[in-house]
């Protein structure tokens, strides 16, 4: 027998893949990643799903389910998940940005020759500008 995975086609199949919105695949990718990195922490720790079955006081159909990738979490689940394998599964404190804000000004007048030809020809100022950096936080 060939260990060798082989193509599968069904018209069934497709048909039913072709009804799953973009929105219900985000949500079903989310579920799997949440169960892979669940994974990886059990393997990482040497343990099996009874292990984590014992630490989270639950049956191990339980960790079957919630390795499936299709299970809804409730987020004190996560919490001691987070607690118990000694990861980081969302994140809830996230850092504010830090926005820079640059304002640049510029002043003009209008004059008349007149009133000023005595200075037309004379050198010409230079003026500088303010600039200032805020650091702003979005809420």
């Amino acid at each position: 027998m060939s260990k060798k995975a082989r193509n599968y086609t069904s018209d069934i199949l497709d048909e039913l893949l072709s009804e799953i919105t973009s929105e219900e695949q985000r949500k079903t990718d989310k579920r799997m990643l949440l169960a892979a990195r669940i994974d990886d922490a059990m393997k990482a720790k040497g343990w099996r799903k009874g292990d984590l079955a014992r630490e989270m006081n639950k049956q191990p159909s339980i960790i079957t389910r919630w390795l499936s990738g299709t299970n809804n979490f409730e987020t004190d689940t996560i919490f001691e998940l987070e607690d118990k394998l000694g990861i980081k599964l969302i994140n809830v404190e996230e850092k504010p940005r830090e926005q820079i804000v640059r304002f640049h000004l510029s002043v003009s007048q209008k004059v008349t020759t007149e009133k000023y030809s005595d200075r037309i020809n004379d050198a010409k100022p230079t003026y500088t500008y303010a600039a200032w950096e805020n650091n702003l936080v979005s809420c």
